[in-house]
């Protein structure tokens, strides 16, 4: 959290004033962000979930984005020392899975096979 309020605070031309932050506050409005990052929910629900507009996710988002990659950009491994000595799950891949259709039940469209 210092980080980004030291960036914030060390620009030129900030895109917020630390010292005059909206309702959520600068701690509240990063965890949001991180939120959105790490969970990738429409802004609907992190509006509910956090007690705001779906208008002001929309501000924080595109206000503390670039502060926050900003931020983290020094702490992101590179892929291969990400997956090193690991078994990495990539999104969208394809695997095999249980034919349900070779046990006689209904597929996914509920047309016998």
């Amino acid at each position: 959290m210092a980080h980004v309020h030291r960036v914030l605070v060390g620009e030129p031309d900030p895109p917020v004033v630390p010292g005059r932050m909206w309702s959520l506050g600068l701690y509240k409005s990063v965890v949001l962000v991180l939120f959105l990052l790490r969970q990738n929910p429409v802004q609907e629900v992190a509006a509910e979930l956090f007690g705001v507009s779906q208008a002001t996710v929309s501000r924080r988002w595109n206000t503390l984005l670039p502060v926050v990659e900003k931020v983290l950009a020094g702490h992101v491994p590179g892929p291969a020392e990400a997956s090193a000595g690991r078994i990495d799950l990539i999104d969208g891949t394809l695997v095999t899975t249980w034919d349900w259709a070779s046990e006689g039940t209904r597929n996914v469209l509920g047309q016998a096979p």
